[in-house]
């Protein structure tokens, strides 16, 4: 009975032995985050504000018909290329092309008829001449007593009418060139609709648009196509007039790309023009960007104008965070992150000028949604 009594005790004991060690390794540690940590240092940083816009294509228009009539033609499509002078849509310019034929045969008639007036007047003109000579000669002879007073007059009545002939070419011509001018005039205007009917890209891009079918009707200045330069492209933002202090035609400009995974390219200034409307008191700024692949109009982009310089407690703009409405950081104290409310000055895409912060803290700048006031971390290097 006895050893029975001895045995229950033991398993007792080694039961609750058990459960106390069972107890301990439940309360383990909550394990530390592994942060990245900076200094807090005494600088100066340069704050830039953001001005956002699509990019455009830096050439562009809508290509439309001069000539009115039915489109024949349409060789282009929306997304297609074309090279400067390439042929985009035709309008039937047959009544055009009609009156351009008759037009250049009147124009061939005149000519005809001018060289024929030319030719009258080389007739007339020999004529003249001829009756010249005759009058002189014959008025010598008339003073040397050797012919009758008749027969001067009678060469000098032939004279003038030489004189009146030649005037009357002289005229001919002038009618002659007169109407073959106006000839040519009328060629000149019948060969426009003829020319315009085909309607060409005025430089290289790509169609981004077509407004018309083959057999449409159009009338002069109806919409044919819309072209777009691919090469270069232009920012346009609209600024406020206080940020205009530094900024000047030929500047270069940071430009972020958001489609671009967020990279920068740098784009110059190209124009500065006060807006229309005083009373929005702001300017228009084109940037021109460089050509790169995979670079479209449309794109949202974001032109970083500097704005304020100032100087104080200078930190990663990484490190700040924003707990309960507060922006703060948290700093790194004996293993220990702590939450410390800061007020930022100045900001540019990598720092901020704070204020409630110390020089030399060192504070962390990683892993920052997992961080609370008091949290275990480490430090580790990056």
């Amino acid at each position: 009975m006895k050893r029975n009594i001895v045995a229950t005790i033991a398993v007792t004991f080694s039961l609750s032995l058990t459960a106390c060690g069972g107890g301990n390794s439940a309360k383990q540690a909550t394990p530390a985050i592994e942060v990245r940590t900076a200094t807090v240092q005494s600088g100066s940083i340069a704050a830039t504000t953001d001005f956002s816009g699509s990019l455009l294509a830096l050439h562009r228009a809508t290509v439309g018909a001069l000539t009115p009539g039915r489109i024949d033609l349409v060789v282009v499509h929306a997304g297609d290329r074309v090279a400067a002078g390439t042929v985009l849509a035709r309008v039937d310019s047959a009544q055009y092309s009609a009156m351009l034929a008759g037009a250049r045969a009147g124009a061939s008639a005149a000519g005809a008829g001018s060289e024929a007036a030319l030719a009258g007047l080389q007739q007339a003109q020999s004529r003249y001449d001829l009756a010249a000579k005759t009058a002189q000669r014959m008025g010598n002879l008339y003073t040397a007593g050797a012919i009758s007073k008749e027969q001067r007059d009678q060469v000098q009545a032939q004279l003038e009418i030489a004189r009146a002939g030649l005037a009357q070419a002289r005229a001919q011509v002038q009618a002659a060139s007169g109407g073959e001018a106006a000839a040519r005039a009328g060629v000149a205007a019948a060969s426009v609709p003829v020319n315009d009917a085909t309607i060409a890209a005025p430089f290289s891009g790509v169609v981004t648009q077509t407004f018309v079918r083959q057999g449409e009707v159009v009338g002069a200045g109806s919409p044919v196509a819309r072209i777009e330069s691919d090469g270069k492209l232009e920012l346009k933002v609209a600024i406020p007039l206080a940020n205009l202090a530094a900024l000047r035609v030929g500047r270069q400009l940071a430009v972020r790309v958001d489609a671009l995974g967020g990279s920068t390219l740098q784009g110059t200034i190209r124009s500065l023009v006060p807006s229309d409307n005083p009373a929005l008191r702001s300017a228009i700024l084109r940037i021109d960007l460089p050509a790169r692949p995979g670079l479209l109009p449309g794109m949202f982009a974001r032109a970083i104008v500097p704005a304020r310089s100032a100087r104080g407690a200078r930190i990663p703009l990484s490190a700040l965070v924003e707990r309960a409405g507060q922006s703060g950081i948290f700093a790194v104290r004996s293993g220990k992150a702590v939450f410390v409310p800061v007020d930022s000055v100045v900001s540019n895409t990598r720092y901020a000028i704070v204020t409630g912060i110390a020089g030399g803290t060192t504070i962390a700048t990683s892993n920052l949604a997992e961080l609370t006031d008091g949290a275990a971390v480490t430090a580790v290097t990056q």
